[in-house]
């Protein structure tokens, strides 16, 4: 009877009822340049202040090194500089370097993206910064593993996601908090000029600087992996 009534219910809308199509994009790119500045705008439309911030410049690295030479290039002109991922949708104006943007280097990872090793030995997975949830959930799966936790939206980046504290809901082990769950960073920092005025700062999981490296929001350097 009830199989019955379903028909007829799936019939009635073919009769009477329309089908509406809706098609899901990603967001656009959160940075738009012209001849003269960039534009950093926040994927909701809108941060506290509903205004757009503007940058001089913004460089996609796709490599470690070309992620320190950013920084150096950064350090060495005395920029101000902030680092965002494909999609830059936190609500606070953490990714915006500068209020006076000639001034400022915007560094993006949405092309450091690619690396994703994993150590099913020791359950562990490293990635690259701008690495994407959806494809570390993706290629943990592929080893037959799973991540202990995880915020619901599956965009945001794997530096971003540890330096603003991004978390789940879950019991296992240390909770539902992601850099809980966080076992060494590789991240640059600004150096002298003897050191090319950057260089990456292993920290491991007995450094005493993991837990500020961890969830830094950026101030203390630029997490590459």
């Amino acid at each position: 009877m009830y199989y019955f009534r379903w028909l007829l219910g799936f019939l009635h809308l073919l009769v009477w009822g329309s089908i509406i199509l809706v098609h899901a994009i990603p967001a656009p790119d959160p940075v738009q340049c012209n001849r003269t500045i960039c534009t950093l705008s926040n994927s909701y439309g809108a941060w506290g202040d509903r205004k757009d911030c503007s940058v001089k410049s913004v460089v996609y690295p796709t490599t470690e090194e070309e992620l320190r030479s950013a920084v150096a290039h950064a350090n060495k002109n005395k920029l101000k500089v902030k680092v965002v991922s494909k999609f830059s949708h936190t609500i606070p104006k953490l990714a915006c370097p500068s209020s006076l943007g000639h001034d400022s280097l915007l560094i993006s990872t949405a092309k450091y993206d690619s690396g994703i090793e994993i150590d099913s030995v020791n359950l562990a997975v490293t990635a690259d910064a701008g690495v994407a949830l959806r494809d570390v959930i993706d290629k943990v799966e592929e080893a037959g593993l799973s991540l202990v936790t995880a915020p619901y939206w599956e965009g945001v980046s794997v530096a971003g996601m540890i330096s603003t504290g991004a978390h789940g809901s879950s019991w296992w082990g240390k909770g539902g908090a992601v850099h809980d769950h966080v076992i060494g960073l590789s991240m640059i920092v600004p150096g002298n000029e003897s050191e090319g005025y950057a260089k990456v700062k292993q920290i491991g999981a007995q450094d005493q600087l993991l837990n500020a490296a961890k969830v830094s929001l950026g101030i203390l350097g630029v997490i590459s992996k």
